[in-house]
């Protein structure tokens, strides 16, 4: 059972964020271990199973960008690296050469602050990039599209989140600098 399968739903990113917790919560009830204190040693474990499925189901789907990580994976596809544009991995390598001066410290406190300005940008865009995509994903999947049209369209959000996953860790770097 896949994480959308727990919660009812359909492999969409755009997902009701209130209703997932109301259905959490729900689930969370139905499954607690206090309520299966006299039951066989089977249903015990089958109550604790669940619960973690339903937690890690829901950490998981409540997030956009692991709920796309997620879908990727149920679908097959990996992030790869190499198919990054090499002119965005030269802006890449230029952007965590100043990162490492930051935290060397030969960066000024005004060249930090654009340069984590630059980031957050950069970083908006990708967000921005993704609700797009994943927009473009629910339009798909709810006009019934051929396989080789998901299949772009996974791809899409695949190299979104590749090129993506190098800001985040720029961002992550970047974090307590001055």
């Amino acid at each position: 059972m896949n994480y959308f399968e727990v919660f009812g739903l359909p492999k969409i990113l755009g997902i009701d964020l209130a209703r997932l917790e109301r259905k959490f919560h729900e689930l969370s009830r139905k499954y607690h271990p206090d309520f299966f204190t006299a039951s066989s040693t089977e249903e015990k474990l089958q109550a604790l199973h669940m619960t973690a499925l339903v937690n890690d189901a829901y950490r998981t789907l409540r997030h956009p960008v692991r709920r796309v990580e997620y879908l990727l994976d149920v679908e097959g596809f990996k992030p790869d690296g190499s198919k990054v544009p090499k002119s965005f991995l030269m802006e890449m390598f230029e952007i965590n050469e100043q990162v490492e001066e930051a935290h060397s410290g030969s960066a000024t406190p005004e060249q930090i602050s654009a340069l984590r300005h630059d980031i957050e940008n950069r970083a908006a865009r990708f967000d921005s990039q993704i609700e797009a995509a994943s927009a473009e994903w629910d339009r798909l999947v709810s006009n019934h599209a051929t396989e080789p049209e998901l299949k772009a369209q996974l791809s899409r959000l695949t190299e979104i989140l590749s090129e993506s996953s190098y800001i985040r860790n720029l961002e992550r770097d970047l974090e307590g600098t001055a």
